[in-house]
């Protein structure tokens, strides 16, 4: 199982590390040997340190140097679980995030078992370490919400927040512990608070909250064909002085590279979306700004030629001739 950071509870699991790494630390992981991971053509072996700031991180050290010490286990987590976890552990990497990345996983069982008081309380904790009361948390018609020192949700009557436009400054977690939580997430259970109801009930909805992203939906294959249709290009023969007209026009349809395993397959998709294709040049040309000052009727040009070009585009040239643009797709092409 993935720890699905898409959804408060989630969030709030990838909190709880926190508790399972202080316990970890009472039992006496801190400067202890505990994994042997292969490394190139030897091996190392994984311990955890204590940083500068407090951090508790991932080390290594070659093996072979030495008589070596036997692994350490907590008590409290089934061994051949935690051994298998800590073979993974990034090197370098921090204690809580190897945990939410290579244990919790392993743990399905555990942290469902972890009561949503305790989420609660949890995540009550997480959220007040970063300073969560007295910030603004949402604006809405002009009125600031926050949650006041007695952690209740209010509504701003005293203009602890002036208003000058939108306010920037909302909540986010950031800094230490911020890859646990999700602001997306939190915002939309934001949404959801009542003025009046406390931290603790507040923490609840967010357990319940998840952000959901719909799958995008396939492109249709004349969507993949034409990736972009360039603005019209104006052209006049050397011979035509008069800058407010044109003597043709060239428009370019940008195809895919890499979609085709061959020249021909490319070729073959072209030919088979032709009019459609070319129907969407003409749209492109009919709704151009600067083809539309000319003033020239749309049937007092012909489509001259389409020409498939090694560039992977496709390029249409239209003339005036003073015939319709109907049925397009019969004019000759060098496709």
């Amino acid at each position: 199982m993935v720890i699905n950071k898409m959804t408060g509870r989630g969030c709030a699991w990838c909190i709880a590390s926190r508790a399972v790494v202080q316990r970890l630390v009472d039992e006496g992981i801190v400067n202890k040997i505990i994994a042997k991971k292969p490394y190139y053509k030897s091996y190392v072996l994984l311990q955890v340190k204590l940083g500068p700031r407090g951090e508790l991180y991932i080390d290594f050290k070659k093996g072979g140097m030495g008589p070596e010490e036997p692994l350490w286990a907590p008590s409290f987590i089934d061994g051949k679980l935690w051994q298998q976890a800590t073979r993974n552990f990034s090197l370098q990497g921090g204690l809580e995030e190897n945990i939410v990345e290579h244990l919790f996983p392993e743990m399905t069982d555990y942290l469902q078992t972890i009561p949503d008081a305790a989420l609660v309380s949890m995540t009550r904790e997480f959220l007040l370490e970063h300073e969560l009361c007295n910030k603004p948390l949402k604006q809405y018609k002009g009125v600031t919400y926050y949650f006041n020192e007695d952690e209740i949700y209010s509504r701003d009557k005293a203009n602890l927040f002036p208003i000058m436009g939108k306010v920037k400054n909302l909540f986010t977690v950031t800094g230490t512990g911020a890859s646990f939580f999700n602001n997306g997430v939190w915002r939309k259970a934001v949404s959801q608070f009542e003025v009046g109801m406390t931290l603790r009930a507040c923490i609840e909805i967010f357990l319940k909250t998840e952000v959901v992203h719909q799958a995008p939906q396939a492109l249709a294959p004349i969507e993949q064909l034409v990736q972009y249709i360039t603005a019209p290009v104006y052209e006049r023969v050397p011979e035509n002085h008069n800058e407010a007209t044109f003597d043709r026009i060239r428009i370019t349809v940008g195809l895919p590279r890499y979609q085709f395993n061959s020249w021909e397959a490319l070729q073959n998709e072209v030919k088979k979306y032709q009019r459609e294709i070319a129907r969407r040049v003409v749209q492109k040309l009919e709704r151009n700004p600067r083809f539309k000052g000319y003033g020239v009727p749309l049937n007092f040009l012909k489509l001259s030629n389409i020409t498939l070009l090694r560039d992977f585009s496709l390029e249409f040239i239209f003339e005036l001739k003073g015939e319709s643009l109907e049925d397009t797709e019969r004019q000759g092409s060098g496709i």
